[in-house]
Protein backbone atom coordinates (compact mmCIF):
# COMPACT_ATOMS: atom_id res chain seq x y z
CA UNK A 1 0.00 0.00 0.00
CA UNK A 2 1.11 3.57 -0.67
CA UNK A 3 2.65 4.91 2.56
CA UNK A 4 0.66 8.16 2.41
CA UNK A 5 -2.59 6.17 2.22
CA UNK A 6 -1.42 3.81 4.96
CA UNK A 7 -0.93 6.79 7.26
CA UNK A 8 -4.42 8.05 6.43
CA UNK A 9 -6.00 4.69 7.25
CA UNK A 10 -4.10 4.39 10.57
CA UNK A 11 -4.66 0.64 10.83
CA UNK A 12 -3.29 -0.87 14.08
CA UNK A 13 -1.94 2.48 15.32
CA UNK A 14 -2.15 3.47 18.97
CA UNK A 15 -3.99 6.71 19.82
CA UNK A 16 -0.69 8.60 20.11
CA UNK A 17 0.60 7.14 16.83
CA UNK A 18 -2.67 8.20 15.15
CA UNK A 19 -1.99 11.78 16.22
CA UNK A 20 1.46 11.64 14.62
CA UNK A 21 0.05 10.05 11.44
CA UNK A 22 -2.65 12.76 11.21
CA UNK A 23 -0.05 15.50 11.58
CA UNK A 24 2.18 13.99 8.86
CA UNK A 25 -0.75 13.65 6.43
CA UNK A 26 -2.00 17.19 7.12
CA UNK A 27 1.44 18.76 6.64
CA UNK A 28 2.51 16.88 3.51
CA UNK A 29 5.86 17.96 2.05
CA UNK A 30 6.86 20.11 5.05
CA UNK A 31 7.59 16.90 6.97
CA UNK A 32 10.50 16.15 4.63
CA UNK A 33 12.62 19.01 5.98
CA UNK A 34 11.57 18.49 9.59
CA UNK A 35 13.97 16.88 12.09
CA UNK A 36 12.49 14.18 14.30
CA UNK A 37 12.80 16.40 17.40
CA UNK A 38 10.64 19.09 15.80
CA UNK A 39 8.02 16.56 14.69
CA UNK A 40 7.90 15.21 18.26
CA UNK A 41 7.45 18.73 19.66
CA UNK A 42 4.76 19.66 17.09
CA UNK A 43 2.76 16.51 17.86
CA UNK A 44 3.28 16.68 21.65
CA UNK A 45 4.84 13.21 21.57
CA UNK A 46 8.41 11.90 21.80
CA UNK A 47 11.10 10.78 19.38
CA UNK A 48 10.61 7.27 20.78
CA UNK A 49 6.95 7.32 19.68
CA UNK A 50 7.89 8.44 16.18
CA UNK A 51 10.60 5.79 15.83
CA UNK A 52 8.14 3.16 17.07
CA UNK A 53 5.63 4.26 14.41
CA UNK A 54 8.34 4.13 11.71
CA UNK A 55 9.27 0.58 12.73
CA UNK A 56 5.61 -0.46 12.76
CA UNK A 57 5.48 0.71 9.14
CA UNK A 58 8.53 -1.40 8.27
CA UNK A 59 11.36 1.17 8.49
CA UNK A 60 14.52 1.22 10.57
CA UNK A 61 14.07 4.84 11.55
CA UNK A 62 12.72 8.29 10.70
CA UNK A 63 15.31 8.99 7.97
CA UNK A 64 14.39 5.84 6.03
CA UNK A 65 10.70 6.63 6.57
CA UNK A 66 11.10 10.11 5.05
CA UNK A 67 12.81 8.77 1.91
CA UNK A 68 9.90 6.45 1.21
CA UNK A 69 7.29 9.03 2.30
CA UNK A 70 8.72 11.52 -0.21
CA UNK A 71 8.30 9.08 -3.11
CA UNK A 72 4.85 7.83 -2.07
CA UNK A 73 3.52 11.35 -1.45
CA UNK A 74 4.65 12.39 -4.94
CA UNK A 75 3.11 9.23 -6.38
CA UNK A 76 -0.19 9.95 -4.62
CA UNK A 77 -0.30 13.60 -5.69
CA UNK A 78 0.46 12.71 -9.33
CA UNK A 79 -2.76 10.75 -9.68
CA UNK A 80 -5.53 12.35 -11.72
CA UNK A 81 -8.12 10.42 -9.74
CA UNK A 82 -8.09 8.07 -6.81
CA UNK A 83 -9.47 4.81 -8.15
CA UNK A 84 -9.18 2.09 -5.51
CA UNK A 85 -6.31 -0.10 -6.75
CA UNK A 86 -7.67 -3.08 -4.82
CA UNK A 87 -11.30 -2.76 -6.01
CA UNK A 88 -11.30 -0.54 -9.10
CA UNK A 89 -14.88 -1.51 -10.03
CA UNK A 90 -18.00 -2.73 -8.27
CA UNK A 91 -20.80 -5.18 -9.00
CA UNK A 92 -23.17 -2.43 -10.10
CA UNK A 93 -20.80 -0.72 -12.56
CA UNK A 94 -21.73 -0.58 -16.23
CA UNK A 95 -19.31 -1.73 -18.92
CA UNK A 96 -18.62 1.93 -19.77
CA UNK A 97 -17.88 2.74 -16.13
CA UNK A 98 -15.51 -0.22 -15.81
CA UNK A 99 -13.73 0.78 -19.02
CA UNK A 100 -13.21 4.31 -17.65
CA UNK A 101 -12.02 3.12 -14.24
CA UNK A 102 -9.51 0.64 -15.68
CA UNK A 103 -8.21 3.36 -18.01
CA UNK A 104 -7.77 5.73 -15.06
CA UNK A 105 -6.14 3.02 -12.95
CA UNK A 106 -3.70 2.30 -15.78
CA UNK A 107 -2.83 5.98 -16.16
CA UNK A 108 -2.43 6.48 -12.41
CA UNK A 109 -0.25 3.38 -12.03
CA UNK A 110 2.11 4.41 -14.83
CA UNK A 111 2.40 7.94 -13.39
CA UNK A 112 3.08 6.58 -9.89
CA UNK A 113 5.68 4.13 -11.15
CA UNK A 114 7.44 6.77 -13.22
CA UNK A 115 7.59 9.06 -10.17
CA UNK A 116 9.06 6.23 -8.07
CA UNK A 117 11.79 5.29 -10.57
CA UNK A 118 15.31 6.32 -9.58
CA UNK A 119 17.12 7.34 -12.80
CA UNK A 120 20.59 6.62 -11.38
CA UNK A 121 19.50 3.10 -10.43
CA UNK A 122 17.88 2.61 -13.84
CA UNK A 123 21.11 3.63 -15.61
CA UNK A 124 23.10 1.28 -13.37
CA UNK A 125 20.76 -1.63 -14.12
CA UNK A 126 20.87 -1.07 -17.89
CA UNK A 127 24.69 -1.00 -17.85
CA UNK A 128 24.83 -4.21 -15.81
CA UNK A 129 22.52 -6.01 -18.23
CA UNK A 130 24.48 -4.79 -21.26
CA UNK A 131 27.74 -6.10 -19.79
CA UNK A 132 26.37 -9.41 -18.47
CA UNK A 133 27.57 -12.67 -19.95
CA UNK A 134 24.09 -14.09 -19.32
CA UNK A 135 20.84 -12.47 -18.17
CA UNK A 136 18.52 -14.55 -16.00
CA UNK A 137 14.96 -13.63 -15.08
CA UNK A 138 13.13 -15.13 -12.11
CA UNK A 139 9.45 -14.79 -11.17
CA UNK A 140 6.27 -16.77 -10.64
CA UNK A 141 2.63 -16.60 -11.66
CA UNK A 142 1.57 -13.25 -13.20
CA UNK A 143 5.06 -11.80 -12.86
CA UNK A 144 6.41 -14.70 -14.91
CA UNK A 145 4.04 -13.71 -17.74
CA UNK A 146 5.64 -10.25 -17.70
CA UNK A 147 9.07 -11.93 -17.85
CA UNK A 148 8.08 -13.92 -20.96
CA UNK A 149 7.06 -10.69 -22.68
CA UNK A 150 10.39 -9.08 -21.70
CA UNK A 151 12.30 -12.10 -22.99
CA UNK A 152 10.42 -11.89 -26.30
CA UNK A 153 11.23 -8.20 -26.76
CA UNK A 154 14.91 -8.73 -25.93
CA UNK A 155 15.14 -11.69 -28.33
CA UNK A 156 14.11 -9.44 -31.23
CA UNK A 157 17.18 -7.25 -30.67
CA UNK A 158 19.42 -10.31 -30.39
CA UNK A 159 19.71 -10.34 -26.61
CA UNK A 160 18.87 -13.53 -24.76
CA UNK A 161 17.21 -13.81 -21.36
CA UNK A 162 17.39 -17.20 -19.67
CA UNK A 163 14.17 -18.35 -18.03
CA UNK A 164 12.62 -21.66 -17.03
CA UNK A 165 9.01 -22.37 -17.97
CA UNK A 166 8.95 -25.01 -15.25
CA UNK A 167 9.06 -22.76 -12.23
CA UNK A 168 10.44 -25.40 -9.82
CA UNK A 169 13.42 -25.66 -12.19
CA UNK A 170 14.31 -21.99 -11.85
CA UNK A 171 16.68 -23.08 -9.10
CA UNK A 172 18.81 -24.90 -11.69
CA UNK A 173 19.26 -21.68 -13.67
CA UNK A 174 20.49 -19.99 -10.53
CA UNK A 175 22.77 -22.85 -9.49
CA UNK A 176 24.70 -22.67 -12.76
CA UNK A 177 24.97 -18.86 -12.89
CA UNK A 178 28.33 -17.18 -12.30
CA UNK A 179 29.65 -13.83 -11.11
CA UNK A 180 29.71 -12.70 -14.77
CA UNK A 181 25.92 -13.06 -15.00
CA UNK A 182 23.10 -10.78 -13.87
CA UNK A 183 19.72 -11.93 -12.56
CA UNK A 184 16.44 -10.02 -12.53
CA UNK A 185 14.15 -11.17 -9.72
CA UNK A 186 10.56 -9.96 -9.69
CA UNK A 187 8.19 -10.08 -6.75
CA UNK A 188 5.80 -7.24 -5.95
CA UNK A 189 5.59 -8.21 -2.28
CA UNK A 190 9.22 -9.26 -2.03
CA UNK A 191 8.02 -12.26 -0.05
CA UNK A 192 7.41 -14.88 -2.78
CA UNK A 193 8.97 -18.06 -1.38
CA UNK A 194 10.29 -19.42 -4.69
CA UNK A 195 11.89 -16.10 -5.67
CA UNK A 196 13.51 -15.70 -2.23
CA UNK A 197 14.92 -19.23 -2.52
CA UNK A 198 16.46 -18.39 -5.91
CA UNK A 199 17.85 -15.13 -4.51
CA UNK A 200 19.66 -17.08 -1.77
CA UNK A 201 21.20 -19.45 -4.34
CA UNK A 202 22.35 -16.50 -6.46
CA UNK A 203 23.85 -14.74 -3.46
CA UNK A 204 25.83 -17.85 -2.57
CA UNK A 205 27.16 -17.93 -6.14
CA UNK A 206 28.15 -14.23 -6.04
CA UNK A 207 25.80 -13.48 -8.95
CA UNK A 208 24.78 -9.83 -9.37
CA UNK A 209 21.08 -9.50 -8.57
CA UNK A 210 18.45 -6.88 -9.35
CA UNK A 211 15.12 -7.00 -7.52
CA UNK A 212 11.97 -5.39 -8.89
CA UNK A 213 9.71 -5.04 -5.84
CA UNK A 214 7.50 -2.65 -3.90
CA UNK A 215 8.88 -3.55 -0.47
CA UNK A 216 12.35 -2.27 0.45
CA UNK A 217 12.15 -4.05 3.81
CA UNK A 218 11.27 -7.44 2.33
CA UNK A 219 13.46 -10.57 2.42
CA UNK A 220 14.02 -10.31 -1.35
CA UNK A 221 15.18 -6.70 -1.10
CA UNK A 222 17.62 -7.61 1.67
CA UNK A 223 19.14 -10.39 -0.44
CA UNK A 224 19.61 -8.43 -3.69
CA UNK A 225 22.35 -6.00 -4.72
CA UNK A 226 20.19 -3.45 -6.54
CA UNK A 227 16.54 -2.46 -6.06
CA UNK A 228 14.13 -1.05 -8.59
CA UNK A 229 11.25 0.15 -6.46
CA UNK A 230 7.58 -0.04 -7.46
CA UNK A 231 4.78 2.00 -5.86
CA UNK A 232 3.56 0.11 -2.80
CA UNK A 233 -0.15 0.71 -3.38
CA UNK A 234 -1.80 -2.66 -3.86
CA UNK A 235 -2.76 -5.12 -1.14
CA UNK A 236 -2.36 -8.48 -2.87
CA UNK A 237 -4.41 -10.19 -0.14
CA UNK A 238 -7.64 -8.34 -1.01
CA UNK A 239 -7.14 -7.03 -4.57
CA UNK A 240 -9.81 -7.98 -7.13
CA UNK A 241 -6.91 -8.77 -9.45
CA UNK A 242 -3.32 -7.56 -9.47
CA UNK A 243 -4.01 -4.92 -12.14
CA UNK A 244 -1.86 -2.16 -10.65
CA UNK A 245 1.12 -4.26 -9.59
CA UNK A 246 1.36 -6.04 -12.94
CA UNK A 247 1.00 -2.77 -14.86
CA UNK A 248 3.86 -1.36 -12.79
CA UNK A 249 6.09 -4.38 -13.42
CA UNK A 250 5.35 -4.35 -17.16
CA UNK A 251 6.08 -0.63 -17.36
CA UNK A 252 9.46 -1.00 -15.61
CA UNK A 253 10.47 -3.90 -17.87
CA UNK A 254 9.43 -1.90 -20.94
CA UNK A 255 11.55 1.03 -19.77
CA UNK A 256 14.56 -1.25 -19.22
CA UNK A 257 14.09 -2.81 -22.68
CA UNK A 258 13.77 0.62 -24.31
CA UNK A 259 16.93 1.90 -22.63
CA UNK A 260 18.83 -1.19 -23.80
CA UNK A 261 17.43 -0.71 -27.33
CA UNK A 262 18.49 2.94 -27.28
CA UNK A 263 22.05 2.06 -26.18
CA UNK A 264 22.75 0.78 -29.71
CA UNK A 265 19.80 2.32 -31.49
CA UNK A 266 20.69 1.96 -35.19
CA UNK A 267 22.03 -1.58 -34.86
CA UNK A 268 18.99 -2.72 -32.87
CA UNK A 269 16.60 -0.98 -35.26
CA UNK A 270 18.22 -2.73 -38.22
CA UNK A 271 18.24 -6.09 -36.47
CA UNK A 272 14.57 -5.77 -35.57
CA UNK A 273 13.70 -4.76 -39.16
CA UNK A 274 15.51 -7.75 -40.72
CA UNK A 275 14.00 -10.13 -38.17
CA UNK A 276 10.51 -8.96 -39.11
CA UNK A 277 11.24 -9.23 -42.84
CA UNK A 278 12.44 -12.83 -42.46
CA UNK A 279 9.35 -13.66 -40.42
CA UNK A 280 6.99 -12.11 -42.99
CA UNK A 281 8.54 -14.11 -45.83
CA UNK A 282 8.40 -17.50 -44.14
Amino acid sequence: MNLYEELRKKDSFSSVEKDVADYIVENGESILDMPIQQLAANTFTSTTTIIRLCKKLGFKGFREFKIRYSKDLLSYMNRDTHVDVNSPFSEGDSAASIAQKIALLTKDTIASTQATLDMDILHQVVQQLLKARNILAIGVSDSFVRIIDFQNKMLKINMFVKISYLQPDQAYLCTHATSEDVALLISYSGRTAEVINEARILKQGCVKTIAITSNAASPLAQLCDTLIMLPNEEDIQIATYSFSSQLAIEYVLNVIYSCIYKSNYEKNKEHLYHSRQKYLHL
